[in-house]
């Protein structure tokens, strides 16, 4: 009892940590090329981060609305893919009482009585490492300032040369609600195909996990309802702890190695604590305690995206099902 009670208290303290795998809440763009229908961003202060796709000589547009003197963040980037080395996408913010400066392409739709500011774009010499994705990407520009009238901005993002995969980080507020904790591994997968990735090489690990566990339930002698949820619980978190590492050391072939490695490392770390615990408690006797600690384990998966959502549901589960034992198949009897 009192291991498991220190391990526990290990994993709240990671589980801190492990809250901050999104700097900015992910999310898909819209791909609006006309600035009357663009992609409405509803709340510009929380910590948002769009994720595209753009070809030569087409705009996205984005549109928020903020109060006089309220803070504008606003970050562009492009991913690490060496691919797509000679991609340089460009952001313009568009709104009342902004001060025109930069060579404005004149396709960019800009209405009337609202000026554009061109961001000065910078292609970074190096990625930067993100690791509580973990992910690589590299920064291209960035505007910070008040607004100077209430009412609505717009933001447009264009390529002039190459076509290629931008993000569009907007707000400064870095707020989570919990349907963004649940829903962040997937999200999360959307940003490493982002990157250029292709789905099998983030999937493995996961595949491979599953087999390993049907295995080990079929060989194990505690074969009941609660063993095997809780198995397949326990070898997810065990993957995911495998993708982190996994893509660290691929974000690492992109970005120069840093002390940021560690925390990508410590959330590895928690995850596997998160598959050991849940493997020990499924091979153990289903009592209330081993139920009470796997539901424990669940939530906390649940919470830091351990397990790609299915693992929390069913170490949640397996601390309901049945504990009795399934029937073995019987040998006839030579005799008979």
């Amino acid at each position: 009892m009192r291991s498991y009670a220190a391990l526990l208290g290990v994993l709240a303290a990671l589980l801190m940590l492990s809250w901050a795998s999104m700097a900015h809440v992910p999310l898909i763009s819209e791909e609006k090329e006309n600035i009357s229908l663009a992609m409405h961003i509803s709340d510009p202060a929380k910590s948002w981060a769009i994720y595209g796709f753009i070809k030569p000589h087409v705009v996205h547009y984005y549109s928020f609305d903020v109060k006089r003197g309220q803070r504008i963040y606003l970050s562009l980037i492009k991913s690490a893919d060496p691919q797509e080395k000679d991609f340089v996408p460009a952001m313009i913010l568009i709104g009342p009482k902004i001060e025109t400066a930069g060579n404005a392409p004149d396709w960019i739709q800009l209405p009337k009585g609202l000026g554009g500011l061109v961001a000065a774009t910078k292609n970074a010499s190096s990625a930067t490492y993100e690791p509580f994705g973990p992910s690589s990407f590299i920064k291209m520009a960035e505007l910070d300032l008040p607004a100077p009238e209430s009412g609505r901005y717009y933001v447009a993002v264009y390529s002039n040369v190459a076509q290629g995969h931008y993000g569009l980080a907007a707000g400064y507020r870095e707020e989570f609600s919990f349907a963004d904790r649940i829903a962040s591994p997937i999200r999360l997968i959307f940003v490493w195909l982002w990157s250029g990735q292709s789905p099998g090489m983030i999937l493995i690990p996961y595949f491979v996990a599953e087999i390993i566990s049907i295995l080990i339930f079929w060989r194990s002698s505690r074969r009941t309802a609660y063993s095997f949820a809780g198995t397949m619980a326990a070898f997810l978190f065990l993957a995911t702890s495998a993708t982190v590492i996994g893509q660290t050391a691929f974000n690492l072939t992109r970005a120069p190695f840093g002390p940021e490695v560690y925390i990508s490392l410590t959330i590895a770390l928690f995850h596997s604590i998160l598959g050991v615990i849940g493997l020990r408690l499924a091979r153990s006797e289903a009592g209330m305690l081993q139920r009470t600690l796997m539901g424990i384990i669940g939530t906390m998966a649940l919470l830091a995206g351990s397990g790609l959502i299915m693992g929390p549901i069913l170490a949640i589960a397996a601390s309901m099902l049945p504990s009795l034992k399934s029937p073995m198949p019987s040998t006839p009897d030579p005799r008979s």
